[in-house]
């Protein structure tokens, strides 16, 4: 497993730089996922304990995406941190390294999404948002999608051009509503995949990636903000990434 790296912690919350590949939480057996890690680095660092330290999940990271991932160590503060998310207080920022030139320097992308049987999630027009019936979306070519509970959310993300090339675009994003898969498959939908994504890609930045020897995907969640649990003081965590695409691209 890459290296985690422990960059801030206090009573109430341990802040993480979980790197690309390992899952925040829910691994496979005999697979060690973020939460699980975080749990022994505090079990070492406090010596021993009948109880198991408090370690809670406020948000997620994809198990592909490389950044930064907050963890809460009492209820009090997961029920602080979770309310801001909800509240949309927190500031969620990503670098994403796309296969395409993006025209426009900065902008705003509106979809909405499902979450679909086969564990991917899509983009829908309103008509086909409309059109869900029993799980079901009819898409405009007739198309029958099933989804998972019904769930059509609304996704939101702002965008501006970092740097281009003759075949990518970095992008810098604020996202504005936390879905699932959101970021990859808004950024696939409008014909600009991230590099290293297969689920999501084209068969040319596939193509490109692998041409590139690019393995990881160029997602990473490089700056977080929230309010301290305790404190109310405004709390800003920011990473170099590591993923070497993106790392050459803003240094």
């Amino acid at each position: 497993m890459r290296n985690i790296i422990y960059i801030y912690e206090d009573n109430d919350i341990l802040v993480c730089h979980k790197p690309a590949g390992v899952a925040t939480e829910g691994a496979k057996a005999y697979t060690m996922d973020l939460v699980s890690a975080a749990r022994n680095y505090l079990s070492r660092k406090n010596g021993k304990s009948k109880k198991p330290p408090y370690v809670a999940t406020v948000h997620r990271l994809d198990q592909p995406v490389e950044g930064v991932v907050v963890l809460a160590k009492t209820k009090k503060a997961a029920g602080d941190i979770s309310n801001q998310i909800k509240n949309r207080s927190t500031g969620k920022y990503y670098y994403a390294l796309c296969y395409g030139t993006v025209p426009d320097d900065s902008g705003k992308l509106v979809d909405y999404l499902i979450r679909k049987e086969d564990g991917l999630a899509a983009v829908v027009s309103k008509a086909e948002k409309d059109s869900l019936k029993d799980l079901v979306i009819t898409r405009g070519n007739g198309e029958k999608i099933r989804t998972v509970a019904g769930d059509v959310k609304k996704a939101a993300l702002e965008y501006e051009v970092v740097k281009r090339t003759e075949n990518t675009t970095l992008l810098r994003i604020r996202l504005l509503t936390g879905r699932f898969h959101q970021i990859r498959v808004q950024l696939s939908h409008y014909g600009y995949p991230i590099l290293g994504e297969k689920n999501y890609g084209s068969a040319e930045s596939v193509r490109f990636s692998e041409e590139n020897g690019i393995s990881d995907i160029c997602l990473v969640s490089y700056k977080f903000e929230l309010k301290h649990p305790s404190t109310g003081e405004k709390m800003c965590f920011e990473i170099t990434p590591d993923n070497g695409q993106i790392k050459n691209m803003i240094s």
